[in-house]
């Protein structure tokens, strides 16, 4: 037959007491205790006669039969200090948890919970010199094939050709087997795909940067000198400059010129630009009317400033015609004696140039003037 809880927990709190007061040190109450508060554990007699007796070596004769107490006792004596069962328990779980987190720890990586990675101070090392191998190497071979672009292809053309950004852009495929055959070992096998992508990037901006460096002013000059803004055609007759109110500039690459019925001579005005002094460049200008049998007559010849004495000619225009022909101060400005201009449609061509380096700059601007 099973006992009652009740009994088995009467039972319990009179052998805790029993205990107690057999040891001589004071124990936590029981659950018995609390649930009966005043009442006496009964004596040593009655606790012998109940449980049996208790040994020295932490046995307790209980009958015919005896067994070890496992808690509070030790084997040596009992005057060791007992344990009460809340202590224990709360003991067993911190040891549980320590266990459980021991484990865990010992399957994961140290700090993997964390996002910590393992720090390998040699493996760093490597690592960083590697990068900076790679960072100069790209670096020097971007330089040079800037330099053998413009010093050894660039003053055997005419002209900007497809090849000068093409090529650079396809010499980027050839930087992986370039760290396989001038790094050496351990470091050219640390690159990945993410190192390819970093120094192919690194060596466009580098040989782009270098380049505009190298074609531009002071070093060299590939731009030819432009038209400013827009271009102007006004009749002068006499001292009076006749300028029509609803045409004042060029629209596009047209301009329409209405007389009145003047018999004064047409100027063409517009300023030039350049990266250097437009002054020192070629202007040539030709006149084409656009009747049978009429040949190309060249109304220009010279540099930007031998036509630059315009002074008398821009002072006269509006002012939003000076601020749509002329964009910069340092403009200058060219006025050319189209002569008198019968009713009709002419194909003017202005044609710009100078001595760049590594080749001659020129552009050809045309219009189409209809005159009216």
């Amino acid at each position: 037959m099973n006992p009652r809880p009740s009994d088995v927990s009467d039972t319990f709190g009179e052998y805790s007491a029993h205990r107690s007061a057999i040891s001589g040190y004071p124990m936590s109450p029981t659950r018995h205790q609390l649930r009966h508060p005043g009442n006496e554990p009964a004596d040593q007699q009655n606790l012998f006669e109940r449980f049996g007796e208790i040994n020295g070596n932490c046995t307790a004769q209980i009958g015919d039969k005896t067994s070890e107490l496992m808690i509070g006792c030790s084997r040596s004596a009992v005057s060791k200090h007992m344990v009460d069962i809340s202590t224990a328990m709360q003991a067993a779980r911190a040891e549980n948890r320590r266990n459980k987190g021991g484990s865990s720890d010992r399957k994961g990586k140290p700090g993997g919970k964390l996002g910590i990675e393992n720090f390998d101070p040699k493996d760093h090392v490597e690592k960083e010199v590697a990068d900076t191998i790679s960072m100069w190497l790209v670096i020097t071979f971007g330089i040079l094939i800037a330099a053998m672009m413009r010093y050894v292809m660039m003053p055997g053309m005419e002209g900007p050709k497809s090849v000068l950004w093409f090529l650079p852009l396809t010499l980027v495929v050839i930087l992986p087997s370039l760290h396989r055959v001038l790094i050496p070992e351990p470091y050219k096998s640390r690159f990945t795909f993410g190192n390819w992508f970093r120094a192919g990037m690194l060596f466009i901006f580098t040989w782009l940067a270098l380049s505009f460096i190298l074609v531009n002013p002071p070093i060299g000059d590939i731009g030819a000198p432009d038209i400013a803004g827009k271009m102007t055609v006004v009749i002068v007759d006499g001292e009076d400059i006749l300028i029509d109110s609803d045409n004042l500039t060029s629209k596009g690459n047209s301009f329409i010129l209405d007389r009145n019925g003047s018999s004064g001579e047409a100027w063409m005005v517009f300023y030039v630009n350049d990266n250097t002094d437009p002054s020192v460049a070629t202007l040539n200008l030709t006149s084409l009317f656009n009747a049978p049998s009429e040949t190309p007559k060249e109304l220009a010849g010279g540099t930007v400033g031998d036509y630059s004495n315009c002074t008398s000619i821009v002072d006269g225009l509006r002012e939003s015609q000076q601020n749509a022909i002329q964009k910069h101060e340092y403009d200058v400005c060219a006025a050319i004696n189209l002569g008198v201009l019968e009713a009709g449609n002419y194909h003017l061509t202005v044609t710009l140039t100078e001595d760049g380096d590594p080749w001659v700059n020129t552009r050809i601007i045309d219009y189409d003037l209809t005159v009216v």
